[in-house]
């Protein structure tokens, strides 16, 4: 099996870029027994790599194409056609982020976009940066997801700006993401 779905050497390859190492897993949240039983895409398993944590969220509403995840203690991350664009309660949260076009660049797995983000800074001010990514399709793998296993497609993101960021997504059937690795700084 490969490491989180992203390919046996993608912790180390992440580390190398950006200087973090993966600690040991953190313990697997008890799951929400009554989001599990209304069904497929009612929880979303979230690791924060940078804090060593396993957080099980809960679909807390849809607005304009947005889709917005909670956690029980109130933290929250937004992602619109699967790509984050903003978080709540983790300290230096992402305010909003402008994703038009990235998601047809990553279904494409080539050329650039370019996205904007607005982080909230120890200050408490807004701070934007506009960014300006590129893509590179890797061979499909076979990764499990909460439903099975599915056959997809890893599509590499990276950026470079004042803060060197990567993001890793991988697709199924050319048309969504079931499982990603996003930075948010």
């Amino acid at each position: 099996m490969n490491s989180n779905g992203l390919g046996a050497d993608a912790a180390a390859r992440l580390g190398a870029i950006t200087g973090l190492r993966p600690e040991p897993a953190a313990q697997a949240p008890a799951l929400p027994t009554a989001a599990l039983a209304e069904g497929p895409g009612n929880v979303l398993m979230v690791t924060l790599l940078g804090r060593n944590a396993v957080a099980a969220m809960t679909r807390a509403g849809s607005n304009n194409g947005v889709d917005t995840w909670r956690t029980a203690k109130g933290v929250t991350l937004s992602f619109r056609d699967g790509i984050l664009v903003a978080s709540r309660g983790l300290g230096g949260d992402l305010m909003g982020a402008n994703v038009d076009g990235v998601l047809a660049a990553i279904l494409r797995g080539s050329g650039t976009a370019q996205l904007r983000h607005a982080f909230l800074d120890s200050e408490d001010q807004i701070q934007a940066s506009d960014l300006t990514y590129t893509f590179t399709t890797d061979a499909p793998e076979v990764i499990a997801i909460a439903t099975g296993t599915v056959e997809a497609t890893k599509v590499t993101e990276v950026c470079e700006s004042p803060v060197f960021c990567v993001y890793e997504t991988v697709l199924a059937n050319d048309t969504e993401i079931v499982q990603s690795r996003q930075a948010a700084q």
